[in-house]
């Protein structure tokens, strides 16, 4: 992988990390990539869409939503 730059200490990185991906309804989004260690470690978990997708489809099939 090529050197990206780490979105919490802004320094260069050989081994980044996907921390996260935006997405952006009027353009294309854009992934965040953090150095391994500390910083990766500080960003919060991402959810995954489809998985709540899921689990919301689910609720409302039962009834509960």
């Amino acid at each position: 992988m090529t050197s990206q730059v780490c979105a919490r200490c802004q320094l260069p990185t050989t081994a980044p990390v996907v921390v996260a991906i935006e997405h952006s309804a009027s353009a294309g989004g854009r992934t965040i990539y953090a150095c391994p260690g500390k910083c990766a470690a500080s960003f919060p978990e991402q959810r995954d869409p489809f998985t709540e997708a899921a689990a919301m489809r689910r609720v409302r099939q039962q009834g509960r939503g």
